[in-house]
């Protein structure tokens, strides 16, 4: 084989044996992985063949839309006293309590269904004091209805309470996932599952594990403002596991090499990172995940708690790192979102936008107590364990009113897309939406045991039908495929240990189809071997021609396969949407085997044995 051409042979050597020994400690009891042995990772199976825990959940969006109308309630009973009052010619602002008790016994505010609340007023006349645009500078989401005698609904609009569903579910199912993801599982399965409805498939739970999957998941997503300790030992809480953290990346290096310490140049203190890698995805869960498994193996103090903030650095445009740090936090929230009553993006005159809060009585008598105490500290605003952003609070903040900036040497659209996203964040958390629990079922491992056992017969039987039946009609060069279907079968199970991907049931029909559609292509191949040996050409000659006139039927065929499972993919889910996912990188090996390794393997077989006449058939 000419020189210039020998690197081929040799990568392929070289990802063979690095496919094979990334592979083999699955086939190896658990435990007996030599401790030198470069590779640690087990391929890891669905929920249907190990078994585990299957739950449905849906999301209460009426709920929360009903609690958050309740806080609306008293800005419109503010709203019409102040109303009362200029029609009197007094002015609001100056309103003794005595004056404003007087105007609220005038009217009631009830809230008459999910989405309605009705004013009533005793005085018919003075229905018209809660105009149309007075609703609108409220909340622009409520519409005032035709009224009815003394009394008027306001009603939040149909397309407001839609999008208010899709973002507490969407939400919703993030905080989910998230959660699942701390338990440090393998490719745990949470979709939506229609309008409402949220499935979480969770392979190998199980004993103890249930019930605390059970617990963390039925919790109801808290959004909560804590302040970043300052103090001499909080500073140093981080540099004081240093030895801890060195064991924990010796016990486990996989995880141990995304974290390392370092100080936060802003609040002061020691904090731990994990790296994410550059693009959002697997690695932002790998990295919470070590972050997770690590404050597992320490002792955080009750009076205290930890959050996670995910950090961009960037150079204009382009992302130079990403990574999630911790902040050592007061667990006490004297400020939650059930206080918040909205949450928009505002601009400066200056054009530079910032986040406005507006709180209910309670809230704002507490924000501005914890704010006046807490000057010139950073307030963490959090979703759970998250950190959304941590700024610092420059005064006390007093009037049920807040404002958060964002700043900093950033492009406007930068912080704008920030200001927007913890809008979000908070307008979540102020419709906290109950989840309420539909199934709930544990899959008994002795189903997994048969349904394995039957997966891999099918595999096997499948595999030695094909094997046999390719060598006895195409000879040598059935032979070549049939090296070529291990080595697609290889390269599949590494991509999946590789990537993290559980293999189901449906997956392993993947397999199989990918064998059928791996010897369809070496069979192409064949037939167009044969037809050019029928017109005389040389061994060579006749197996390149063969190759390249089969190229455009495998890539046809390969390719209208491949758009089928793309579409499965995106909107499929549980086990279809593993069968797509095996199948897709199934299509993958075959291009790479089938196409490029045999034909290498063939190279080398007319090279060093120099055959008259190839065997490509009976």
């Amino acid at each position: 084989m000419n020189k210039r051409k020998l690197w081929k042979p040799v990568l392929t050597l070289v990802l063979t044996a690095f496919a094979a020994l990334y592979v083999l400690p699955t086939f190896l009891p658990e435990g007996s992985v030599p401790g030198w042995f470069p590779f640690k990772k087990r391929l890891s199976f669905g929920l249907d063949l190990q078994g585990g825990l299957e739950l449905r959940y849906t999301v209460d969006y009426k709920k929360a839309i009903s609690d958050n109308l309740l806080r609306t309630r008293e800005q419109v009973i503010d709203a019409v006293v102040r109303a009362y009052a200029t029609r009197d010619g007094k002015d609001p602002e100056v309103l003794a309590d005595a004056e404003k008790a007087a105007y609220a016994q005038k009217f009631t505010v009830e809230r008459t269904d999910f989405d309605t609340l009705s004013a009533t007023f005793k005085d018919e006349a003075d229905v018209a004091l809660l105009t149309p645009d007075l609703v609108q500078e409220l909340r622009s989401d409520l519409v005032r209805q035709a009224p009815s005698g003394n009394r008027v609904d306001l009603r939040m609009a149909d397309q407001r309470i839609a999008s208010i569903r899709d973002e507490v579910v969407n939400q919703t199912l993030d905080v989910i996932r998230k959660r699942v993801e701390a338990f440090g599982l393998v490719e745990p399965d949470v979709r939506k599952n229609g309008d409402t409805d949220i499935d979480i498939q969770m392979p190998g739970v199980k004993g103890a594990e249930v019930e605390q999957v059970r617990d963390r998941i039925g919790q109801t997503a808290r959004l909560a403002f804590r302040i970043v300790d300052r103090g001499p030992d909080a500073v140093a809480f981080f540099k004081n596991q240093e030895a801890a953290l060195a064991t924990f990346q010796e016990k486990f290096p996989e995880k141990g090499r995304l974290l390392k310490l370092d100080r936060d140049a802003t609040t002061g203190q020691w904090q731990l990172r994990a790296d994410a890698g550059l693009v959002r995805g697997k690695g932002d869960s790998l990295a919470k995940n070590a972050l997770y498994s690590f404050l597992k193996t320490i002792r955080v103090p009750d009076d205290h708690t930890v959050g996670f903030e995910l950090v961009e650095q960037r150079d204009g445009n382009i992302v130079r790192e990403r990574y999630h740090k911790t902040l050592y936090l007061w667990s006490r929230a004297d400020v939650t979102g059930d206080h918040l009553t909205r949450a928009m993006v505002l601009f400066e005159q200056q054009g530079e936008p910032y986040v406005s809060l507006e709180f209910d009585n309670i809230g704002a008598k507490q924000f501005e107590e914890v704010t006046e105490k807490n000057t010139n500290e950073y307030m963490a605003i959090m979703l759970d364990d998250e950190v959304n952003s941590a700024p610092v609070i420059k005064e006390r903040i007093g009037g049920g009113r807040a404002k958060i900036t964002l700043g900093g040497n950033r492009h406007p659209r930068e912080v704008l897309a920030d200001a927007q996203s913890l809008v979000t964040v908070l307008t979540h958390g102020a419709y906290k939406a109950p989840v309420h629990k539909v199934h709930d079922a544990e899959v008994g491992p002795s189903l997994g045991k048969d349904t394995i056992d039957s997966g891999v017969l099918s595999l096997i039987i499948s595999f030695a039908i094909v094997f046999v039946l390719m060598v006895a009609y195409y000879r040598m060069s059935g032979l070549l495929a049939d090296i070529g279907l291990l080595l697609n079968v290889l390269f599949t199970l590494a991509i999946l240990v590789g990537f993290n991907a559980a293999l189901t049931m449906p997956g392993l029909a993947g397999i199989v189809l990918t064998v059928g559609m791996a010897v369809d292509a070496n069979v192409l191949i064949s037939e167009r071997i044969r037809e050019e040996m029928r017109l005389g050409k040389g061994p060579r000659a006749c197996m390149e021609a063969g190759y390249d006139r089969a190229f455009s039927a495998i890539f046809d065929s390969n390719l209208t396969t491949a758009i089928a499972g793309i579409v499965l993919l995106n909107f499929a889910s549980g086990p279809v949407y593993g069968f797509a996912v095996t199948m897709l990188i199934g299509i993958v090996c075959t291009f790479l085997t089938q196409l490029f390794v045999t034909r290498i393997m063939f190279e080398w077989y007319i090279e060093r044995l120099r055959p008259e006449r190839l065997q490509v058939g009976i």
